[in-house]
């Protein structure tokens, strides 16, 4: 029986000594680290790129000629040169 008992204290022995191998080396450590900044980056690059699909989409629906003559007229209150623009003030609450 020894021998047996002896095998699983060797048996830990060495998961112990590799644990502190892996743990205490800087390589390994840095390796890990690393490893974690790659996945974090991956991720924030996978919301960027749906980010710029989002932002290419608005582009392409700005720049058709309608929406930019009516978020002219609407958010900058330009007119054409011949057009005349009357502006009412908002109704009253006693209006209403």
């Amino acid at each position: 029986m020894k021998p047996l008992r002896f095998k699983f204290k060797l048996k830990y022995l060495a998961i112990l000594a590799l644990a502190v191998i892996l743990l205490g080396n800087r390589g390994f450590r840095s390796l890990v680290r690393n490893y974690r900044e790659y996945r974090r980056l991956r991720s924030e690059k996978t919301q960027l790129e749906l980010q710029r699909v989002d932002l290419e989409k608005k582009l392409a629906e700005i720049s058709r000629k309608p929406a930019i003559e009516q978020a002219a007229r609407k958010e900058l209150g330009l007119i054409k040169p011949d057009e005349t623009e009357y502006r009412f003030p908002p109704p009253k609450e006693s209006d209403k």
